[in-house]
């Protein structure tokens, strides 16, 4: 069996800078995946304070014209007031016009209230095309240097594959399978380094038998997690 020093590190090592690059090769599109779907969220925030805003506006409209409404009313109700034909006529207006004005009362500190509400919501809609710009400049911001940095992650994960192809014949034909399926199943984790009889992965401590094969320069699995063990310097 060859030796599983060295050679065996720099496997590994190219495995760890291979799932690195790789990792970053996924990251990009997640993130930007991840800001698109914060300015949808945004855009769909806008649409409600959109419709709160034209809410607020048209109770507002209906309430100053509830309000002109009751003002025209009262004009009216005095007018009345000249041509009453008895007190118990002239009364009846005069409270008609008492209810009216209390009525205004209430109407115009409603108009009030709403105004306050269309101003907050015009501040909230503003915010949220804020947002969007902002969030719509980041994801441009972060794409182009995202595709920048593209090309040569690809270039660098073609010469680690590369790298990886020719170290990898240092592992004996008989264990090969069983390495490849550890590659797929754990990347650069399939590999573990032992310390003083100690695997560095699941740290159980090696059988003697092990410790022999492995200070003899044969490569061995773990006998608790499975991993291909390598001796350190």
């Amino acid at each position: 069996m060859p030796s599983a020093g060295p050679d065996f590190r720099r496997l590994h090592q190219l495995h760890q800078e291979l799932k690195k690059v790789q990792d970053q090769l996924v990251r990009g599109p997640r993130q930007i995946k991840l800001r698109q779907k914060r300015i949808a969220e945004a855009q769909e925030d806008l649409v409600v304070k959109e419709a709160e805003l034209k809410e607020f506006r048209v109770e507002t409209d209906k309430k100053n014209l509830d309000l002109k409404s009751k003002e025209a009313h009262i004009v009216e109700s005095k007018q009345k007031l000249n041509g009453a034909a008895s007190n118990r006529e002239y009364q009846i207006i005069t409270g008609r016009i008492d209810a009216d004005n209390a009525a205004m009362a209430v109407l115009e500190d409603e108009i009030l209230e709403y105004l306050e509400r269309v101003d907050l919501a015009q501040e909230e809609v503003e915010q949220c095309k804020q947002k969007i710009s902002s969030s719509e400049e980041d994801v441009r911001i972060f794409a182009t240097a995202f595709e920048e940095k593209a090309d040569g992650l690809q270039k660098r994960l073609a010469e680690l594959k590369t790298s990886i192809k020719d170290a990898e014949t240092i592992i004996p034909t008989e264990i090969r399978e069983q390495y490849q399926r550890l590659v797929e199943a754990y990347g650069p984790g399939a590999m573990s380094e032992s310390s003083d009889g100690v695997c560095m992965i699941c740290f159980v401590q090696m059988t003697p038998q092990t410790k022999v094969l492995l200070n003899s320069g044969n490569l061995v699995y773990c006998g608790a997690c499975g991993r291909l063990l390598y001796q350190s310097q």
